[in-house]
């Protein structure tokens, strides 16, 4: 058995550039959980517009998903691709995202495997399973689904501009000049748009934490890029929200500028 001819000295051989591809691991991840809000989106369309095979009559008849554990784990491994891979200015942000995983392994839970939170309110008289897919088909996906959208469209936006820039340069091109952290408020928006869709008992609970970690761990990395920047990210705070974005209202074409005076 022979052995493969060694490198020419002075020849670099060529190395496996292993951030491209995790970003594009995690891009495909993301293309995968925007299809399914995209799909969810669809799916309650067709029913408004009684398109064949969408009546809602029929899809209420039906009992909730269940024991669709293969779905579960499919889910499950495509979120937490998505999640661990998209790259954040700062290191240490695990606890928020570890907290985002399990909202998401509960609602998938329930939403594939037992919908645990509708057959205890069935149970005290407070909701019936025919009732809960009603109110997924005709408002939680219409107004979940788009939330889950614009959440990935800023985690995406976010990617951009960090997943090569990490550490090197303070970031405030792109989605970054609108809010100081895209991507926290993307993962926000991800998790609020499912709760919508599909509300359960614990992601209730467990949203508002998300979004107390995510506010903290936001401060904790505007101190170390305070300290690693200085003046220049001071500049930049201030004339940048942290979250939401500034909503510049039109002018009213009516109101007179400086200076001038309606005639009476």
């Amino acid at each position: 058995m022979t052995t493969p001819p060694a490198a020419p000295k002075g020849v670099a051989r060529p190395r496996t550039n292993w951030r491209v591809l995790l970003a594009l691991a995690a891009i495909v991840a993301m293309i995968f959980v925007g299809l399914g809000a995209f799909d969810q989106l669809v799916s309650s369309v067709a029913v408004y517009l009684h398109l064949p095979g969408a009546d809602l009559t029929t899809i209420t008849a039906g009992p909730l998903p269940r024991d669709y554990w293969t779905r579960f784990v499919l889910n499950i491994f495509l979120v937490l691709l998505f999640l661990f891979l998209v790259p954040v200015r700062v290191k240490g942000s695990w606890q928020a995202h570890g907290t985002y995983a399990g909202f998401m392994v509960s609602l998938f839970a329930e939403m594939y495997g037992f919908p645990l939170t509708v057959y205890f309110l069935a149970s005290a008289g407070y909701a019936s399973e025919p009732g809960f897919v009603r109110y997924v088909f005709l408002y939680g996906q219409v107004v979940g689904s788009p939330i889950v959208i614009a959440g990935i469209i800023l985690i995406y936006k976010g990617w951009k501009e960090v997943a090569f820039k990490r550490g090197t340069v303070l970031i405030t091109d792109g989605i970054y000049k609108m809010v100081r952290h895209p991507q926290y408020l993307g993962f926000l928006l991800v998790t609020l748009g499912e709760l919508i869709v599909w509300p359960t008992i614990p992601t209730i609970v467990l949203w508002p934490v998300l979004v107390f970690l995510y506010y903290r761990q936001g401060k904790r990395e505007e101190a170390v890029l305070t300290e690693k920047f200085g003046e220049q990210f001071t500049e930049y705070a201030k004339k940048t929200p942290r979250f939401l974005p500034k909503i510049r209202l039109p002018r009213n074409p009516f109101r007179p500028r400086g200076g001038e005076r309606r005639p009476s």
